[in-house]
């Protein structure tokens, strides 16, 4: 304990995870933004603003640098930004005028920095890191120089101590809510961002130079304790953070909780009290037995059952039929298939030597026109069958009828084909 303080950590400068860098952008950004895709959503382009502060900070000329300069110094052979983002965001830093030409006129190729620029990049670094607190201690740092006038503002100075009290009670209410619905990793994560600041010292400190300033004043001593009041709850729930991460992750034994950097810093500056306690709950296993290569080998043959080798079995006897060729079984049905659509094609011309089967597959309705038509097809097809089929362009159309579209299709008798036959001869 630190002045009040429950430290988990001395690794006070950690990134966020990247939603959380985002989500963290993303609410400081909400009061200017138009619309909802205001924030990058790879929060790695937030460093190119930082890459420009630095660039024209070590960089700029007396009229700025021009953008064939910032592509040199931030791109691939500088800092190492392709090509196509940089152009992208730089287009983008002028347009927002965090770049602004050096004269004011169209087509100005030499830019500076706007410094407002220059504290969005530091607020963006701040935010990734501690989610907003530093803002909070720069309001308690920024109330605090009020009193070192003679005669302090009593309006501002309350207005000061109310938006001092407001934070605390925005910070602490985030707490309370994390500690009934976060996991102990996540309330690590969410501790780390307030455990570098100390609150309780400063509100305290703050309270003196208000009764010293306005001494009898009731308004201004109502502020001062409902601002010591907020600083107690926000310091409730991190106590409340820090013994759900003991009690949980304790009882799981969960080191995941904890960083190695934390690790390391417990084990810098805990006594052997403490870091005896940690390892009371630890469960080791007993050493293991020493053995080598050959006793691995030799216990493994010996726990070799002794298989009985299984006995293939007797092959199949022979069906009669087994000595044809499979081959005749296709041939076979091939001529069986071959009298079942002469027969079948038979059957439709009767003693003609041509007929209209529009009727008939219209009265068969599908499937069976379509088996019907197949057939049809197959016998035409056969160089060897004497049946040709005409089926007409014109289509039938008959809602009311099984087979709704419908060519007309004939059948003719005529002489088989051959390959020898002169094109164009029927």
């Amino acid at each position: 304990m630190n002045n009040g303080q429950l430290p988990l950590g001395g690794d006070a400068q950690a990134l966020l995870a990247p939603a959380q860098r985002l989500t963290n952008w993303r609410a400081f950004i909400a009061s200017l933004a138009a619309n909802r895709e205001a924030v990058v959503k790879d929060p790695d382009l937030v460093h190119l603003a930082t890459h420009v502060v630095e660039v024209f900070a070590e960089y700029a000329a007396h009229s700025g640098l021009t953008r064939a300069q910032l592509r040199q110094h931030l791109g691939p052979s500088g800092r190492g930004w392709p090509p196509a983002v940089l152009d992208s965001r730089l287009s983008l830093m002028i347009d927002m005028n965090f770049l602004e030409p050096y004269l004011l006129k169209s087509h100005q190729d030499r830019y500076v920095m706007r410094p407002a620029g220059l504290a969005g990049a530091l607020a963006a670094q701040r935010l990734a890191s501690h989610g907003g607190v530093d803002e909070l201690i720069a309001l308690m740092d920024r109330t605090r120089e009020l009193f070192r006038h003679d005669n302090p503002d009593p309006a501002l100075v309350l207005r000061e101590l109310r938006t001092c009290r407001h934070g605390l009670v925005v910070f602490a209410l985030d707490l309370q809510r994390q500690v009934a619905t976060a996991t102990p990793a996540e309330l690590v994560i969410a501790q780390r961002q307030h455990d570098h600041t100390d609150f309780t010292r400063q509100v305290t400190g703050l309270n003196r130079l208000v009764t010293r300033a306005f001494p009898g004043h009731p308004v201004m001593e109502d502020a001062a304790t409902a601002l010591i009041e907020a600083a107690q709850f926000y310091r409730d729930q991190q106590i409340a953070a820090v013994g759900k991460v003991l009690d949980q992750g304790g009882a799981s034994l969960n080191l995941d909780v904890l960083t190695a950097a934390e690790y390391a810093h417990l084990a810098r500056t805990a006594g052997t009290e403490r870091l005896g306690h940690f390892g009371a709950c630890l469960v080791a296993d007993a050493a293991p037995l020493w053995i080598d290569g050959q006793d691995v080998v030799e216990a493994a043959a010996a726990c070799i059952p002794a298989a009985t080798p299984r006995a293939r079995p007797a092959p199949p006897l022979p069906t009669p039929g087994d000595d044809n060729d499979p081959l005749d079984a296709l041939d076979d049905a091939l001529a069986h298939e071959d009298l079942r659509q002469r027969v079948l094609m038979e059957d439709l011309l009767g003693d003609l030597t041509h007929v209209q089967l529009g009727d008939v597959l219209e009265a068969k309705g599908w499937p069976a026109a379509a088996r019907l038509l197949a057939d049809l097809l197959a016998a035409d097809a056969d160089p060897l069958a004497p049946y040709q089929v005409d089926i007409a362009v014109p289509v039938r159309v008959d809602a009311g009828a099984k087979v709704t579209y419908l060519h007309d299709v004939q059948l003719r008798l005529g002489a088989p084909q051959s390959g020898n036959e002169e094109e164009g001869d029927e």
